[in-house]
């Protein structure tokens, strides 16, 4: 073998050694069925609690749900119980839902929180791709 393939072979060798594997690459966590990845802004009283990556989710009648990125899902990231009892978040999510011929929708207001703040965020207007009320702003860009 020459100098010249030496190198090459070389050069290759740490190429692999230092080029990320699948292993290696930032985990693509996995959603559940009828999830998908996009990008969303959640604005609540000012404070914003979801700004960029998230999963979502659009139901037929043009309801949907976003989660932030670190949420986790049963039966995918920790045991599905069935009960509710098991139940767990570890971010911030939100639902808008059509409520008559208007649209409305709540979140948590602590990543812990499985359930919706106390109250809904009343009346929504649509505004593109966002839905806005008196003191929340809740955005979905597939």
């Amino acid at each position: 073998m020459d100098d010249k393939m030496i190198g090459r072979t070389f050069a290759f060798a740490l190429a692999i050694a230092f080029f990320p594997s699948p292993s290696h690459a930032q985990p693509q966590h996995r959603l559940p069925s009828g999830y998908k990845w996009g990008r969303c802004l959640l604005v609540v009283h000012g404070e914003t609690r979801i700004s960029g990556r998230c999963s979502y989710q659009i139901e037929k009648g043009g309801d949907f749900n976003i989660q932030g990125p670190k949420q986790v899902f049963a039966g995918i990231d920790y045991p599905d119980t069935h009960s509710g009892a098991g139940e767990m978040s570890k971010d911030y999510w939100a639902v808008v839902y059509k409520d008559g011929d208007l649209w409305a929708g709540y979140g948590n207001a602590d990543i812990r929180d499985t359930h919706g703040e106390a109250g809904d965020w009343g009346e929504l207007r649509r505004e593109g791709a966002c839905y806005a009320g008196k003191d929340v702003r809740v955005c979905l860009w597939r």
